[in-house]
């Protein structure tokens, strides 16, 4: 694959927002798919599958775009380069200091139902050539979006799209409850203006959507490191049920629930320009 990850920009800027889909993709390399031991269903269970297909249309609105086409088993986007388990990659400093995720850090080394991803633990040599061949360039392909955003027009909105399973798994803090249909992420009021949070939280629940800010997911690693309020950057996750778009045991898409969710999120691009007399510094 060439591209590991897509920019679609438009042809004019008209609203400083950037979309970013970070684990949409399904693409492993030969080499790395040798090293693992999960056959391709299970594979797919943790993927944000088909996200990309609800935000495609952004640019057409004025917006930026950017996804990556690289499975988050070869590397989680949204997780710090350095969030590593000891159990995951042999040698290096910083393996002393094992990640938030333990063995989901950056490279996953179980899936979230403790399945085996790797057969074995890599090297540090493996694991810094894959930070640098696919995580370095993707956020740094975000800092440079962001930074000319708001070159342009004062501050830069992040809008980080995910999606999650309708059911609490083992583990989590909801195990076991249904979740609402749409999710916002602010890292409880830390990474955004209130203004763009509420705006979203209304816009969704105009949609008729189900809505729970911050419960169960307050924000991943995109949102925490890029979302600087105080800087102009304003960035919010969005977590949308994948019981609305897709069976989640066979992963056949829901045709109608990824058009209404299209047409929400298409909606709610232009609504963003009537934030700009309040976030512009």
């Amino acid at each position: 694959m060439d591209n590991y990850f897509d920019i679609f920009r438009p042809e004019k800027i008209s609203i400083p927002v950037l979309v970013d889909v970070p684990h949409a993709g399904e693409w492993i390399p030969e080499a790395i798919q040798k090293e693992m031991v999960v056959d391709g269903k299970t594979l797919k269970r943790d993927l944000d599958l088909y996200v990309d297909e609800f935000w495609i249309n952004a640019i057409d609105h004025g917006a930026t775009l950017i996804r990556s086409n690289v499975s988050r088993y070869v590397v989680d986007l949204n997780r710090a380069n350095d969030d590593i388990s000891e159990l995951t990659v042999i040698g290096g400093e910083r393996i002393n200091k094992p990640g938030y995720y333990q063995d989901r850090g950056v490279v996953w080394r179980t899936t979230t139902d403790r399945v085996d991803v790797m057969a074995g633990p890599m090297s540090k040599a493996a694991f810094d050539n894959r930070i640098a061949t696919f995580h370095t360039p993707y956020h740094k392909a975000i800092r440079n979006e962001i930074d000319r955003i708001r070159d342009e027009f004062g501050f830069c909105i992040l809008l980080d799209a995910h999606s999650m399973p309708s059911l609490g798994r083992a583990g989590h803090s909801d195990s076991g409850s249904y979740r609402a249909d749409i999710v916002p992420g602010d890292v409880k009021g830390t990474s955004c203006s209130f203004l763009l949070s509420n705006l979203l939280k209304h816009h969704f629940k105009n949609c008729e959507f189900s809505v729970q800010a911050n419960n169960p997911y307050q924000g991943g690693w995109i949102t925490r490191h890029f979302g600087d309020p105080d800087n102009h950057v304003h960035a919010i996750q969005i977590e949308v049920n994948r019981a609305l778009y897709m069976n989640e045991k066979t992963f056949v898409k829901h045709e109608a629930g990824i058009a209404r969710l299209l047409e929400s999120n298409m909606a709610l691009l232009p609504k963003l320009k009537t934030l700009i007399p309040d976030l512009t510094p």
